[in-house]
């Protein structure tokens, strides 16, 4: 599971720098408040509401928590999306962008999921690390 939400977030980091650059739209006027400065200068799609929906499709449907955490998680997702309009840093359509690009990002990796035997293989391979009772 894990290894599936990390080659998620990566690859949303990928797909959103690859999209900024290709779209190169402005952002909103920016206000003089230095508190709203931030990494690049382009606003779609937003990577804030991509990741919070990829987080809300991976942990409601592909790897499922308890219900009682889906409420808690669509909030969050929905008051991330939220800020970024109401902090002027995105328009209403980079953050839809951005949410939709979040969503597509989840169905490839659910298309793409990793079993825990390849998982663990993976890890391991990576970080030359046996799990108790492996081999060695």
């Amino acid at each position: 599971m894990q290894l599936n939400l990390l080659f998620g977030l990566i690859l949303d980091i990928i797909i959103i720098a690859v999209l900024k650059a290709i779209f190169r739209r402005r952002r909103p006027a920016v206000c003089s408040d230095m508190l709203t400065l931030g990494p690049d200068k382009f606003s779609f799609p937003s990577g804030h509401a991509s990741r919070s929906a990829f987080i809300l499709i991976f942990f409601t449907m592909l790897n499922p928590v308890s219900e009682l955490l889906w409420m808690p998680i669509l909030s969050w997702t929905l008051s991330v999306c939220l800020s970024r309009v109401l902090l002027s840093r995105h328009y209403i359509l980079d953050v839809l962008g951005g949410m939709g690009v979040g969503v597509v990002e989840a169905l490839l990796v659910g298309l793409l999921w990793i079993g825990e035997n390849a998982a663990s293989s993976i890890i391991n391979y990576v970080t030359n690390d046996y799990l108790p009772g492996g081999e060695e």
